[in-house]
């Protein structure tokens, strides 16, 4: 499917940051087929991995993370210049609206909600994808 949508063989990398192991494990499984899939299990990890000048095409964050949350992470990337322009898509156990709103405010392209259907999560990576800066 990811071959077709950006006409090249290459896959995409998807950094995903979460600190459940299952939800990392599921995610894992629906997205390796068609993304480079790379795992971290916080907000600061996630951070180190970027800034060893690993490079992503999309990043998939929880909320509620240990040591830097998907809150700060936002705020941290966004205000990078290397990684303003990488789209996140934030997940969450709360489904509390203020949330999702500061989320997106904060630059986030996405906010799901846990539990979540693994299909959906690819098809919206893909449509953010078709839209995101770093493709048109």
């Amino acid at each position: 499917m990811a071959d077709t949508l950006f006409n090249t063989n290459e896959k995409r990398n998807l950094l995903i940051i979460d600190d459940e192991p299952s939800i990392c494990k599921i995610l894992e499984h629906f997205l390796k087929k068609d993304f480079n899939v790379n795992i971290k299990h916080d907000g600061s990890e996630g951070m180190l991995w970027l800034e060893a000048g690993n490079e992503t095409d999309l990043i998939i964050a929880d909320l509620h993370m240990p040591n830097l949350s998907g809150k700060e992470f936002l705020k941290v990337t966004k205000a990078s210049n290397l990684y303003a322009d990488i789209p996140v898509i934030i997940l969450s156990g709360s489904d509390e609206s203020s949330e999702r709103i500061q989320c997106l405010n904060l630059g986030a392209d996405d906010f799901m909600v846990k539990p979540f259907n693994p299909m959906e999560v690819h098809a919206k990576i893909n449509a953010i994808l078709r839209r995101s800066k770093r493709y048109s």
